[in-house]
């Protein structure tokens, strides 16, 4: 069964190799000796490894000077490096986090004028380390702090500051960092981590913002990569495919326009995988299967994001797999064996499939991928992208509303009943008068986040009414998908065709077992021209979501259908 599954990784494909595969970044990485010995089998399945250096904090005393702290990291990591390079593994990078419980972010660290120029310093620090040591830049996880990235959290009391003035500091904080970067390591290749960082809660957003606002300023050649873990999940390959554009097609909305055209020209998503999600996920409703149909479930998607991705995939996971284990290595390098958790899970396979660099998509979306590359050649609009996935690129949004569940009398449903969208009317909300505004969605995956179109502020419990008007050419038979999180009501033309509020699960985890964007799926009738499509979406506590997309029966995107702000 081995021997024929190993087979299969390496020989199976639906669409040719591409010319050029991205880049395959492994995370993480520690020195240690079996590198320095084992390089040249180590790229035939890796190009390079994010190195985990701790926070940033403290870099010139751990690393520079006379007598640096970590002398012997830096030592062993010069040897990697140098072995790893030796065999054409050189997409390596120096990494450092924003520590979850470190005092960055807060008013004092953010508006401190001296903590300001530290950050700086010691970015500057570890630019002239990773250089010096051979790596090809650095990537900055910024993700760990997010509780106090929004602006209500407790630790900002706004005693004389506003919540602009902590906006425009994580900015400037974002470009000091940068620029210190740069001046050190101009060329340096940049990542962040994780992939929710420009369309997020507002201070990590800011801050991210910076960075690459300073990157476009110089036009860094480096680029910036945003390594996405949404891909974390084994979704099915539409949603993969759209995943590899997700920012890129919104950034026009969200950065000034000589960032985006700087991001167009020089940066890049990179979808992330995890192999071994099936056994390191905490959440239990995860579904186990055996090791060999996760295998090619992993193969599709690996093909599909090399297929699309223009620079770098990458692979996380709890234990290191770069190596396979046998005794010798543990008795020669300290390399302990993996709790791989289940007998029939073989890295051998998983080796298989990195080393067998394929790029490949199922026959059924090779019409999507060649959308997508007609996108990057400029052919098509961030919108038209977003409608060839079967997904508005823009709503109409009434919000907030109450709860529906909580408050009922203020959820404002009668604007539901109005077949036209007036921007002027106004309806009685949760806290105030509501008006329908428009919303740039541009994201092909489908997925819209309330608690950004809001920015984060006062979340809970809350709802808001989403509005698009699908054009068909003709009468037809379709699917609705649709993913949520905490409750969700669908009306098509007036008809509720999907409603939650009277389910078990009024308060639910927004991916589907840990694994799948879209929940439900079910057919509907979309009559000639225009066909009003409404959802409702409330929002208990905590994160806010909802995913939809409209396909055939076939689950793939229809190529004429259109969706409007007016019928």
């Amino acid at each position: 069964m081995t021997s024929r599954l190993l087979s299969f990784l390496l020989i199976s494909s639906s669409v040719p190799l591409i010319a050029q595969t991205p880049s395959m970044i492994g995370y993480s990485m520690f020195p240690n000796r079996y590198v320095d010995d084992h390089a040249p089998e180590i790229k035939k399945i890796y190009d390079g490894f994010f190195y985990s250096a701790g926070t940033w904090e403290n870099a010139r005393d751990r690393f520079e000077g006379a007598s640096p702290k970590d002398q012997a990291w830096l030592d062993a990591a010069r040897k990697n490096i140098a072995a790893l390079r030796a065999a054409g593994a050189t997409e390596n990078f120096l990494t450092v986090a924003f520590g979850q419980d470190a005092a960055w972010p807060s008013p004092e660290t953010l508006l401190g004028k001296e903590y300001t120029a530290t950050m700086a310093a010691e970015f500057g620090a570890l630019a002239r380390v990773a250089k010096s040591l051979g790596f090809r830049g650095l990537c900055i996880d910024v993700e760990y702090p997010f509780p106090r990235y929004e602006l209500d959290h407790a630790v900002y009391t706004y005693k004389g500051y506003t919540a602009a003035d902590l906006i425009a500091a994580a900015r400037n904080q974002g470009r000091g960092l940068m620029k210190a970067i740069l001046k050190e390591f101009p060329n340096a290749v940049i990542w962040n981590l994780p992939g929710d960082a420009y369309r997020t809660r507002p201070i990590g957003r800011e801050l991210s913002l910076g960075m690459l606002d300073a990157m476009a300023e110089v036009d860094a050649p480096g680029g910036m990569h945003q390594g996405t873990e949404f891909t974390y999940s084994l979704n099915e390959a539409v949603t993969h495919l759209a995943t590899a554009r997700f920012e890129d097609v919104a950034m026009h909305r969200i950065a000034s326009p000589k960032t985006a055209a700087y991001w167009r020209k020089r940066c890049t998503m990179a979808p992330g995988a995890w192999p071994l999600h099936m056994v390191e996920t905490e959440v239990k409703h995860y579904p186990i299967q055996p090791w060999k149909d996760e295998m090619r479930e992993l193969t599709e998607q690996m093909g599909v994001l090399r297929a699309a991705s223009k620079r770098y995939i990458w692979s996380y996971s709890g234990n290191p797999v770069w190596y396979v284990h046998t005794p010798e290595i543990e008795a020669k390098y300290g390399l302990k064996k993996q709790d791989l958790k289940r007998e029939d899970i073989d890295l051998k396979l998983w080796h298989g499939l990195l080393k067998s660099k394929r790029a490949e998509v199922p026959a059924a979306i090779r019409p999507l991928l060649a959308a997508v590359k007609a996108y990057d050649r400029g052919e098509l609009s961030g919108d038209q992208l977003c409608q060839r996935f079967g997904t508005p690129a823009k709503w109409w949004v009434l919000g907030y509303v109450s709860h529906v569940l909580k408050v009922p009398q203020f959820t404002a449903e009668e604007a539901l009943a109005e077949p036209n969208t007036d921007p002027h009317k106004m309806y009685t909300g949760r806290d105030q008068a509501v008006r329908w505004f428009q919303y740039d969605a541009l994201d092909p995956r489908g997925f819209v986040n309330p608690r950004y179109v809001f920015d984060y502020h006062k979340t809970d419990a809350a709802g808001a009414h989403f509005r698009t008007y699908v054009q068909s050419p003709t009468a037809r038979e379709a699917v609705i998908h649709i993913g949520w999180d905490d409750i969700v009501t669908i009306r098509l033309n007036e008809t509720v065709i999907f409603d939650t509020r009277n389910s078990d699960k009024t308060v639910k985890g927004a991916t589907y077992l840990d694994r799948y964007l879209f929940e439900k799926t079910f057919p509907i009738q979309l009559k000639q021209g225009s066909n009003r499509l409404e959802i409702s979406s409330y929002n208990s506590h905590g994160v806010w979501v909802f995913a939809t997309r409209i396909t055939g029966k076939d689950n793939i995107p229809f190529a004429d259908l259109r969706f409007m702000t007016a019928e």
